[in-house]
């Protein structure tokens, strides 16, 4: 994805949303984001979704699948056997 004419690539955006420290107001990027209402929206709904990414704790994923269904979706792939009835 190419960003828009004159403004920054959602790859700087989303680089500069994981950043832990504060960029400061140094470079061309910072410089753009002060002008730029388009972009600073942009990175600022970025940087809800890390920090909220960032939030989540171990007891809110979903457990890993058994070793069962690991074997049952390898046979599968190897098209040998047949489904297994339980």
């Amino acid at each position: 994805m190419t960003a828009a004419p004159g403004h920054l690539t959602p790859a700087t955006l989303v680089e500069w949303a994981l950043r832990d420290d504060d960029p400061g107001e140094d470079g061309d990027t910072a410089a753009h984001l002060a002008d730029c209402p388009g972009c600073r929206d942009q990175l600022s709904r970025l940087r809800r979704v890390v920090s909220l990414a960032r939030a989540i704790e171990a007891p809110d994923l979903p457990e890993p699948p058994s070793r069962q269904v690991w074997e049952r979706i390898a046979r599968d792939l190897r098209g040998t056997g047949e489904p297994d009835a339980d």
